[in-house]
């Protein structure tokens, strides 16, 4: 039984132990190793330091995590001291993947550093987690103005993890990004740019055939002066009629309603102006003021008001055996569609 215990006891700790491989991020007291470990004296261990489990070597890419055989030099898989370190709740650790192609050892040899982690990972002493250095640490001592000119960013960066990195200093990517300083960057920077982006992330905004509309131009800003003249109000109307579609790109039936009710020249107002002349409705079926006319011209801008699907309005009066009569002109049954869907909204039995 003690024997069993021993082998449990084992296998718990070398599956912990691993947890020191290169590609993975262990639960790591560094503040217990560097500051409170008792060391230095007669029968206790000598004082560690990062190169004690840490050795990076020229050439190496890789974080220059220790492997299992550096922690087991002062760890024993039965050691429960070193168990209860590493086993503690489980934390969501942040990922060693950054995409960096980086050199330790061509950095501590650098004057500055002079052999030193804590200029980059500042902190550690302190902190139980790893540190990795900023974006803005690197460029303390990396200005690359240079490569940022030639869309050079391939010696730090892999180029595969480039469409997931969002820039934070000189190509800053932030709220204004797209409204007010892409377009410049863009045609002076082009190369930099492709790093990144396809044509077709261009042309998803920039279609000639399509235009750029207002939403996709200025995404952020919503105020009037950006998409009206400053008399818009006034000849609005007649803005309105002539090409209704386009004010619904923007504006729904109720925004239009909401402003005619106050306005009082909204049918839906309680003490509002019908706006429409008399005889528009019941009139003279061959006067020029005749809704049956203005909506075989332009059925749209009725719409604009009086769209209600199925329940529209026009077929509320005009469906069969209503008071409205029959909408169709002279001739039409002879010419008519059969089986079209929007008959049946009318004629269905």
């Amino acid at each position: 039984m003690k024997h069993a215990r021993l082998l449990l006891l084992l296998a718990i700790g070398l599956a912990l132990l691993l947890a020191c491989s290169e590609h993975s991020q262990p639960r790591f007291p560094h503040d217990l190793h560097l500051t409170e470990l008792k060391c230095g004296g007669p029968g206790l261990p000598d004082c560690l330091s990062c190169a004690t489990c840490h050795h990076p070597k020229q050439g190496n890419r890789t974080a220059a995590l220790p492997k299992v055989d550096v922690c087991q030099r002062c760890h024993k898989p039965t050691d429960q001291q070193a168990l209860a370190a590493v086993n503690r709740p489980p934390q969501d650790p942040e990922p060693l993947a950054y995409g960096i192609r980086f050199f330790h050892a061509k950095h501590l040899a650098m004057p500055g550093n002079k052999g030193q982690c804590v200029p980059c990972h500042a902190g550690i002493v302190e902190k139980s987690e790893p540190r990795f250095p900023t974006m803005a640490r690197c460029f303390t001592c990396h200005e690359h103005q240079k490569q940022w000119d030639e869309g050079v960013c391939t010696p730090c960066h892999q180029s595969a993890d480039l469409s997931q990195l969002m820039p934070q200093t000189f190509l800053r990517h932030d709220a204004g990004f797209v409204t007010h300083r892409h377009g410049v960057l863009a045609r002076q920077k082009q190369a930099i740019c492709q790093n990144c982006h396809s044509q077709q992330q261009c042309d998803d905004c920039h279609d000639v055939s399509q235009g750029l509309s207002i939403e996709k131009r200025r995404p952020d800003s919503i105020e009037r002066r950006l998409v009206h003249r400053g008399d818009f109000l006034t000849r609005h109307p007649i803005e309105a009629k002539s090409q209704p579609t386009r004010c619904l790109k923007c504006h729904t039936v109720e925004t239009c309603d909401s402003c005619h009710v106050k306005n009082g020249v909204s049918g839906n107002a309680i003490r509002g102006a019908n706006p429409h002349p008399p005889g528009w409705v019941g009139g003279n079926t061959d006067g020029r003021s005749f809704h049956g006319r203005a909506a075989r011209r332009d059925i749209v801008a009725c719409a604009a008001c009086h769209d209600q699907g199925p329940a529209t309005n026009c077929i509320r009066c005009h469906k069969v055996g209503a008071y409205g009569g029959n909408p169709h002109p002279n001739g039409w049954k002879s010419s008519r569609s059969d089986g079209a869907a929007m008959c049946r909204y009318c004629h269905e039995q």
